[in-house]
């Protein structure tokens, strides 16, 4: 099955929940065809300054298997964290509520961890 997704992490507590729910989607589908995106903006833009290893190296994973990464410019300057802290798979939009809901509008199922 082919499908369109995108997580919405908005609370940093909820990461490692929401990766783990991105990897048993990928479980499930077939990856081509289908387009897997996470998208973080409030508090969770925090975790980018500390990232740890066991995190990144699940977010890195998980982009190999094609899931696209996308960090709300908004969140990021009002928590004070500079765009270059992020890893270099991330993209960055201007407003993350305009692109979930362009995502929604598009067809896209929104699911929030």
């Amino acid at each position: 099955m082919t499908v369109n997704v995108v997580f919405h992490v908005d609370e940093t507590e909820k990461w490692e929940l929401a990766l783990a729910n991105t990897h048993n989607l990928l479980t499930g589908i077939e990856a081509e065809g289908s387009q897997v995106e996470i998208l973080v903006n409030g508090k969770a833009v925090e975790i980018f300054s500390s990232l740890d290893e066991k995190t990144l190296r699940t977010m890195k994973i998980l982009f190999e298997r094609g899931v696209k990464f996308f960090a709300c410019l908004n969140s990021l300057k009002s928590h004070g964290i500079d765009e270059k802290a992020l890893p270099g798979f991330f993209e960055v939009v201007p407003i993350g509520v305009l692109e979930l809901t362009e995502k929604q509008l598009r067809g896209f199922a929104y699911i929030k961890p």
